[in-house]
């Protein structure tokens, strides 16, 4: 099966990797640190809350953004870092789940960091996602750390000439 995604992101031009579970550990931590930014942050948790619905869909008011059923459940009890576009806003009827622990991750990469780069990224991404699904996956983005540019060099695999992509 992961044969299936590393060629789609191939496809692409870009690279999949899935890393071994220190570097899991590193990209968790540093997932960690960039919620805890934008936590603190008015200007991002204001972003957050004008894209981002509390509300069901059809509810009077904006018509663009993330619907409140996207969301899916709150997280419950201590897992791996899962990003709640809610951001402390109550949701209605919005339940509670149980995560993983030790969440599978993969990178997928370009050569290069320019903006045909970030296009080519985007689109494998898209691909490995379809990819995904079409073999029965669940998957989620987390991308925290590579919007923050402090910690996106260290999401990267040192042995690798590759840049994460912002995707």
């Amino acid at each position: 099966m992961t044969e299936r995604l590393y060629e789609a992101a191939r496809a692409e031009g870009a690279q999949l990797l899935f890393p071994g579970a220190w570097h899991v550990r590193s990209v968790l931590d540093l997932v960690q640190d960039a919620e805890g930014r934008e936590a603190v942050d008015p200007g991002i948790r204001e972003e957050t809350a004008r894209w981002s619905r509390t509300e069901p869909s059809g509810a009077a008011g904006a018509t663009d953004g993330i619907p409140a059923e996207a969301f899916g459940p709150r997280q419950s009890g201590t897992s791996a870092p899962v990003r709640d576009f809610a951001a402390g806003r109550p949701v209605p009827g919005r339940g509670w789940a149980s995560f993983e622990r030790h969440p599978n991750i993969a990178l997928l990469g370009t050569t290069y960091d320019q903006p045909a780069d970030w296009l080519r990224a985007g689109q494998a991404l898209e691909r490995v996602l379809l990819q995904a699904t079409a073999d029965g996956l669940v998957t989620s983005v987390t991308s925290q750390p590579l919007e923050w540019p402090e910690f996106r060099w260290a999401v990267r695999v040192p042995s690798r000439p590759w840049h994460t992509s912002r995707w």
